[in-house]
């Protein structure tokens, strides 16, 4: 089993990767967790004129690394190995691409509340992997 837990740094999140340690202890065998930041692109329209290549890749690691911290942290605090990935592009689709080519068998994610009533109850990026997905989902509040 390979669960995919994507983290943003947010609290949110970090619900998600406790109560992926949680399911771990109800599991007969440990899965593979896999942990994956998406970094929205930051190179956009002019900026890679004025900024380049090797910065904006530096400063996307940079802040991919910061909003694993705190997940890392409590991977490590329970004694459960992990991988973890950063990404750059939109959110979901990058979360789907991941889970594909990783074989992810489960996706546990943190819900949050932005725009519409949907994306209100469970966040815009949430409701499109629970659109999209072709594995079980989680969403942890």
């Amino acid at each position: 089993m390979k669960i995919l837990i994507p983290v943003d740094g947010s609290e949110h999140s970090l619900h998600a990767v406790r109560h992926a340690v949680a399911l771990v202890g109800q599991l007969k065998t440990l899965p593979q967790l896999l942990l994956l930041n998406v970094q929205r692109n930051v190179a956009a329209g002019n900026a890679k004129l004025f900024i380049d290549a090797q910065t904006i890749e530096d400063y996307e690691r940079e802040q991919g690394m910061k909003a694993l911290q705190a997940a890392r942290q409590v991977l490590d605090e329970a004694g459960l190995a992990y991988q973890y990935h950063l990404s750059v592009g939109h959110p979901a689709e990058a979360i789907m691409r991941y889970a594909a080519t990783q074989g992810v068998t489960h996706i546990v994610i943190g819900a949050h509340g932005e725009g519409g009533l949907t994306k209100r109850l469970l966040g815009s990026i949430v409701a499109r992997v629970l659109e999209y997905a072709t594995v079980p989902v989680t969403v942890v509040r």
